[in-house]
């Protein structure tokens, strides 16, 4: 653990990366806490400080659809298109619960350009070029709901998501292992479906309140604004990431904003077959799948999937060599992972302010480096 401060020190001294906020436990006793770097907010870099997860909020969705299975309001194996009718179109309409949790919903990485594309077709509207910009893509999708007869005021997201139907998925279900935020999406609007509830309300409820976790949410309290990493100029995604927009972000693949200490405590039930503390969350059965690979069928060991989470399996990456063969992971973008290895009984969460490549945090094995060392660290 002193080496391990060493490079943590490193990291920030050799600019890896703007501020660094981590935390080791095993079974809920912490190991090793620490907060590196600045903050361009003034509440600084603390453990309780908050970051926009991104893709971490995938293990978060997962483990409230089965605290909904374990209700008995819901069961993977279901068409998603029970929940939600307007998917119960050709192409869409055998894509069952469990392909969205395990990305082998059929959709592939150029889905949204095929979507853009059927835009620029049908209603001979062109997407903006060059880099991203705000004012143009407004511009754009208004032009896109004036074309489909839609309000101004009509929802961004739920117009692309209206629009997305006309595109049929490229791969049948289960065949396929493509990642994306779009199950995740579909997962969010099928739990909030079947609860009546926002998804920020029923995780309070279920999940959140039973284990403290008091600093997450998908619409980010005003008063918790200062709270959240200020990032600089050089960070990825900052523009995007300091914004209104982004704390408000409901997204069900990308929108959690949580601090170290609460992913921690959510790792624990992970850990511990479902218990927090002498509390059951989930049950152990839950667990056990939720970690098992589902995808073990496919030939590409980078298939690996379990239900939210990615299943180390064979895999040599970027998240240390030494974890086991059955521990599960997720990546956030700009700079958020999270690990939980049931053979170690340990969580690692490492949430930072990630510059771009070539100083990228996960991309050159920083993250995995700090994986290994306090693996080694453990007997």
């Amino acid at each position: 653990m002193d080496k391990l401060e060493e490079r943590l020190l490193e990291f920030i001294a050799n600019d890896s990366c703007q501020a660094l906020v981590i935390k080791a436990a095993r079974y809920g006793v912490p190991i090793f806490e620490g907060c590196y770097g600045v903050s361009t907010n003034e509440y600084g870099v603390k453990m309780d400080t908050i970051f926009p997860v991104f893709s971490n909020t995938k293990v978060i969705t997962s483990a409230l659809i089965f605290i909904l299975l374990e209700e008995g309001l819901l069961e993977p194996e279901t068409r998603f298109s029970k929940f939600l009718p307007e998917y119960a179109v050709k192409g869409w309409e055998n894509i069952r619960l469990w392909h969205l949790m395990t990305h082998t919903h059929g959709i592939d990485g150029e889905f949204w350009t095929s979507v853009e594309n059927y835009i620029k077709d049908e209603f001979k509207i062109a997407p903006p070029e060059g880099e991203w910009d705000r004012g143009k893509r407004n511009e754009y999708d208004s032009k896109i709901k004036k074309a489909l007869g839609l309000p101004e005021d009509y929802g961004t997201d739920k117009m692309w998501e209206t629009v997305s139907l006309k595109v049929a998925p490229k791969n049948e279900p289960g065949k396929v292992m493509a990642y994306s935020n779009y199950g995740y999406d579909r997962l969010k609007e099928v739990i909030c479906a079947v609860t009546g509830e926002s998804i920020d309300s029923y995780a309070q409820k279920v999940l959140f309140g039973p284990l403290g976790m008091v600093d997450s949410h998908w619409v980010l309290p005003k008063e918790k604004w200062d709270r959240v990493l200020g990032r600089n100029e050089k960070c990825l995604g900052h523009g995007w990431i300091n914004s209104e927009s982004c704390y408000n972000n409901e997204g069900g693949g990308n929108g959690l904003k949580t601090t170290a200490n609460d992913m921690s405590a959510f790792c624990e039930v992970i850990l511990c077959r479902g218990r927090f503390k002498g509390r059951r969350i989930l049950s152990p059965a839950s667990v056990k799948q939720m970690t098992s690979n589902y995808n073990s069928h496919l030939p590409n060991p980078f298939d690996a999937w379990s239900l939210g989470w990615n299943y180390r399996g064979k895999k040599v990456d970027d998240a240390g060599v030494l974890r086991s063969e059955n521990c599960v992971e997720h990546g956030g973008w700009a700079g958020h992972k999270v690990l939980a290895d049931p053979e170690y009984g340990l969580s690692i969460i490492v949430f930072a302010g990630e510059y771009p490549e070539p100083n990228d945090m996960g991309g050159h094995g920083n993250w995995g480096k700090i994986n290994n060392m306090v693996i080694a660290a453990c007997e």
